[in-house]
């Protein structure tokens, strides 16, 4: 029997590295890396929390008409008039985006085995709008329901962390902690000694945002109270997977 056994797969790279050595002149032969497992692997939590920076909400309009063109023209009055509210409100043209333009036709199935005819045409525009000043949110809502009149459409307001680098750094240590935590009982219940970090793996998350449902805005009246608007906290969370070797 040999004294010693090379994995088949790594052989065949040995060879072949040989091989071309003798042909070549000198050459370097890695060596497959190490894919020992053993060790102490566990997870580790990490969360801050802390008031978001910046709002959404997807506003926009929604007209029936008769025919198309009728529609079209309605819901594209309504839409400029909303648009030119927000930018009034200061919101920049790079944070206003289309993102949703339909138009579904209107079908009448009231009559019993008869085929259903359409009576109309339903056009929706919705914009995007990101708020990055949240003193200004409620105004902007409320300049942009009043210029869609009955026509505005709500589909969503969310709010969020964009400068969430230093959050990230404090959950990441939170992490790392929690996970150092947990190994240390481990080593210790298991009579061994906990040696370097060997491997780290980390996903990142956040808690999603409430949706609403998509309603109705009439016209706030001129003497109308201001909509309230409570933005909460948001959540940074990062989760690791550590390895620790032992001794």
């Amino acid at each position: 029997m040999p004294r010693f056994a090379l994995p088949l797969a790594a052989l065949l790279v040995l060879l072949a590295a040989l091989a071309f050595a003798g042909c070549e002149g000198n050459t370097t032969v890695t060596v497959p890396p190490n894919t020992d497992t053993t060790g102490v692997s566990v997870s580790g939590h990490g969360e801050v929390q802390a008031p978001p920076d910046t709002g959404y909400i997807d506003v926009g309009v929604q007209v029936t008409k008769p025919t198309v063109a009728d529609a079209r023209d309605g819901a594209a009055t309504a839409a400029n008039a909303v648009i030119a509210a927000i930018k009034k409100d200061g919101v920049a043209d790079k944070d206003v985006q289309t993102t949703d333009l339909s138009i579904q036709p209107q079908m009448d199935y009231s009559k019993p085995n008869v085929a259903p005819t359409v009576i109309g045409y339903t056009v929706t525009n919705t914009v995007t709008v990101k708020i990055r000043k949240l003193d200004d949110f409620n105004k902007i809502f409320d300049d942009a329901a009043a210029a869609g009149g009955d026509a505005a459409r709500v589909q969503n307001v969310r709010f969020g962390i964009e400068n969430n680098q230093p959050l990230l750094q404090q959950a990441r240590t939170a992490a790392m902690n929690d996970a150092k935590a947990k190994a240390d009982e481990l080593a210790k219940a298991g009579g061994v000694s906990l040696g370097k970090v060997v491997s780290i793996t980390e996903s990142q998350s956040t808690p999603p945002p409430p949706e609403y449902a998509k309603m109705a805005v009439p016209a706030a009246p001129a003497t109308g109270q201001s909509t309230p608007i409570e933005t909460g906290t948001d959540s940074v969370i990062v989760d690791v997977q550590v390895r620790y070797a032992v001794s």
